[in-house]
């Protein structure tokens, strides 16, 4: 069966690999789309030792929405739509094997590239869970690809005073209007920490969202807070070692709260919750899809997103 892997700095191939063996308890599940997400980008443009590649095929991908082709486990069935969750074994791959806590069902209506879509979104929905109450607060989110729009779209419906976006693209910076921001802000024309503050009444920010995983975006979610104020990390940066200001974390006696659903294991729970809230139409997943690929893409797809080029939010790809 056919997976993709990474041969290389920046260079990802489709190989042939044995198909997977089922055993008792899992579901074996024919991938039908994967989507690209940001942290892809870390494994995909890291340079390792030349002997370290190959890495192991599957990799980087982690979105990925399929079709059960058959079970040994009670809770699914042959022919369920679900997303899956491939962990370490990732999943670029034409078909994985996985236990059922590996997996969300899915409604047999609606298109997959959608759904595929409520996995990132409810990473995020975990992040905004640790925000709190923002009624009537000043709230900025840096970064608005797929994951700064999808806070964006949460946290609009929680009625902060203002909801203010943050991104170097103007047509991102368009649709997060139209997701629910009250201001956006283009650090390449303006001045990110004077127009907060002057939308804060020079107080900065109660809550800071860093949603880009760039060094300085960390350091200026500290700077934006105001005191007393909340700072989330969800962003991945590519070096987790860098300088930040201490000091001002502390003057300010910020609350810093850093966020991963797949580490703090929650994250079929608000994947689930994402999927029953978009068959309930309150959310639409679509807006963030761009580009429609195949997986013999996968490399420029990468590349797109590493780029940020041809208007790219999300792309989805067919297996």
């Amino acid at each position: 069966m056919k997976a993709g892997q990474l041969t290389g700095p920046r260079r990802l191939e489709l190989v042939e690999i044995p198909e997977p063996t089922l055993q008792e308890g899992e579901a074996l599940v024919r991938i039908e789309k994967i989507s690209v997400c940001g942290s892809d980008l870390r494994p995909f443009a890291a340079v390792l030792p030349e002997e370290q590649y190959p890495l192991s095929p599957g990799r980087p991908t982690h979105e990925c929405v399929g079709i059960v082709e058959e079970s040994l486990c009670d809770e699914y069935n042959s022919g369920q739509r679900v997303i899956v969750f491939p962990y370490a074994q990732g999943g670029l791959r034409e078909r994985i094997v996985v236990p059922p806590t590996g997996l969300v069902s899915l409604p047999d209506e609606g298109s997959l590239e959608n759904w595929i879509i409520c996995q990132p979104m409810g990473t995020v929905l975990y992040s905004v869970s640790r925000v709190g109450d923002v009624i009537g607060k000043n709230v900025v989110v840096l970064g608005q690809g797929a994951i700064g729009l999808s806070f964006t779209t949460f946290l609009s419906g929680m009625n902060p005073r203002e909801l203010i976006a943050v991104d170097l693209e103007d047509y991102r910076l368009e649709l997060s209007k139209r997701l629910g921001a009250t201001r956006t802000i283009n650090p390449r024309r303006d001045d990110v920490l004077e127009m907060v503050g002057e939308l804060t009444g020079g107080e900065g920010a109660d809550v800071v969202v860093e949603a880009a995983g760039e060094h300085e975006t960390v350091r200026q979610s500290v700077v934006l807070a105001k005191k007393f104020g909340k700072v989330i990390w969800f962003g991945m940066t590519h070096d987790e070692y860098f300088a930040i200001d201490f000091q001002q974390i502390r003057d300010k006696d910020l609350t810093m709260i850093g966020t991963s659903s797949a580490r703090a294991g929650t994250m079929p729970q608000y994947v689930k919750q994402v999927v029953h809230m978009v068959n309930q139409e309150r959310v639409d997943p679509s807006l963030l899809v761009t580009h429609h690929m195949k997986i013999e893409e996968i490399q420029r797809a990468l590349e797109m997103y590493e780029e940020r080029s041809d208007g790219v939010i999300k792309v989805v790809m067919d297996f």
